[in-house]
This record gives C-alpha cells, structure tokens and sequence, in this order.
C-alpha cells in the first residue's frame, strides 16, 4: 500500500513521508479502506526499495483499497467514471502544514471516526460509498492518481494559488519543443534524466529529459534546482531517497514503457527560463510508471 492512515493524526500520508520522521511507530498506521493495522515497512535510510505499508494479517472482504490495483489495471485501458461516480478513493485538494499536528489519544479515535464518515463507512453497516476524496499532504498521491487514471483526469482537483479545476487543466508536460515562459504555475511533469544530480549546501539541480532538441539530441534542457539551504537533514533525504529508489525502479523496468517522471511545483525564473525553483520538499517527487495519453 502507498498510503495509509495516521492513527495519531486521523491523516492519510504517502509511505514516503515515512522518510522524514525521526521516528516511525510501527503500531500507528491503518488501512485507508478498512482500517485494520498496517506494518510500515522498508523506510529505514539503508533501505533500497521504496517504503510501503503491509496489512500482514490481510484487509476485511469490503476493503475497496485491496482492489485498488485491479481498479488501476482497468483504469489504464477505459474510462472508468460512470453516473454513479468514480470507484475509488483519491484526493483531490493539496492541504499542506508546517507541522505534523499530534491528536491526543482521545481525539484521535475521533479523527479516524470522522475520517470513516466522510469514507461513507459506518461501523456495524456493510454499506460502503465508493466515490471518497481526501485532502493530500504532498503532491506525491495526487501525482499517482494523474498516472493512474489517464481516462478520468476530469476529475476534481484544487491547488492553492493554482488556476484550474481538473486533474488535466493543473498537470502540465514541459516542453520539448524549446524552452518556454509560462504563464502561470502548475503541477509540471518531465521524464527525469539519470544525468549525475549537481548537489551544493544550498541546492539540488535534476536534469530532466524535455526542453530544446535538434537532430534527435537534446541541446537545452529545464532544470529543476530545488533551493534546499535551510532545510534539515531529514527533508533533504526524502528528496534524495526517492530519486535513487526511481533510479533503481528504471533499471529493473528496462525494456517496459515504464519511465521515471519528476514531478513538481516551482518557480520559473524570469531571466532563464530553462531553470525552475522548488523551495518545498512536498512539491517535487519522482515515480516510475508509464504515462498514457488517451486519443483526442
């Protein structure tokens, strides 16, 4: 599972905000559709794989996010929204705070029964709403959602200070006809490259594979220099972590269509438009997946 509930926040969180936590309760996650006790897992720093969750003991028989994956399967041919709605839980707002806000132990049974409620889930009923929406603390699931669900990206989405009401009016691709000014902020996305990262004190460059091509050979790229000066350790490893598990994804996807795709909101800068600026380690990820793109 790539995500799961807080049990001490009530909140959904990414397996890879796992990274920044100094320490991880292994007792604190739950299943976002049954809320049984999930096992965080491979999060540690010399963990080479991604972190996930692991519902050891298996998830209740009306777990809709144990179907996720066949849902995701059938998504990637057709459109799967219908009149009823859409058959999955997916966020679709960006709510991002300074802090990870820790419920006492009686408030946070409630953030979970709240959590239930807005799920359509009540407990002692076996009636489950299957059309759920949450708010995302990073654009990592929001990002997951974009790939998983080429044929539905009218669904909802708001981004602060972002114009656009769909996943498919907020994600942009950069480029790959020159280097562009932009108009206004997006979620942007570009194949990464596995150029060697430029790192100093005060920044991280990626490479990415869009931008000015002439004979077949990219000529100019956009850059994406994530200012990273004044944040901890911790932030720092989350970025860089995530790079080198795609990276190790890639290797083990060749000969797919399967690809790394760096995604992120930043700010262009005006005199060199070929560089933009992440100053927040929740507006960058990198996940490997193919990215379909629906006739018409």
């Amino acid at each position: 599972m790539e995500s799961a509930i807080d049990k001490h926040t009530g909140k959904i969180i990414d397996a890879e905000q796992l990274w920044e936590l100094d320490f991880v309760d292994s007792y604190g996650y739950l299943c976002r559709g049954c809320h049984i006790q999930v096992t965080p897992c491979s999060f540690r720093a010399e963990n080479k794989k991604r972190p996930y969750f692991s519902a050891k003991l298996g998830h209740k028989p009306d777990c809709d996010v144990e179907g996720d994956a066949e849902i995701v399967k059938k998504a990637k041919k057709q459109r799967i929204s219908t009149d009823r709605g859409f058959p999955a839980s997916f966020p679709n707002r960006l709510l991002l705070k300074d802090t990870r806000e820790v419920t006492s132990s009686t408030e946070a049974p409630a953030a979970i029964s709240a959590y239930r409620t807005r799920a359509g889930r009540t407990e002692g009923t076996d009636t489950v709403k299957r059309t759920r929406t949450w708010a995302a603390q990073t654009i990592r699931s929001i990002c997951r959602v974009f790939l998983n669900y080429p044929y539905d990206r009218d669904l909802p989405l708001s981004i602060p200070d972002i114009n656009g009401k769909t996943y498919q009016e907020i994600f942009w691709r950069l480029s790959n006809k020159g280097i562009v000014q932009y108009k206004e902020p997006h979620i942007f996305y570009a194949p990464i490259s596995w150029h060697k990262l430029n790192q100093t004190e005060a920044y991280l460059e990626i490479q990415t594979g869009c931008g000015r091509w002439e004979n077949s050979k990219l000529i100019e790229s956009y850059q994406i220099r994530v200012n990273w000066k004044d944040w901890r350790a911790k932030k720092r490893s989350v970025v860089l972590q995530e790079i080198e598990a795609a990276r190790l994804e890639c290797i083990q996807a060749r000969g797919s269509k399967r690809k790394g795709w760096l995604f992120f909101i930043g700010i262009q800068d005006k005199g060199n438009p070929g560089v933009f600026y992440v100053t927040d380690h929740r507006l960058i990820c990198c996940i490997v997946d193919e990215m379909i793109y629906p006739p018409g």
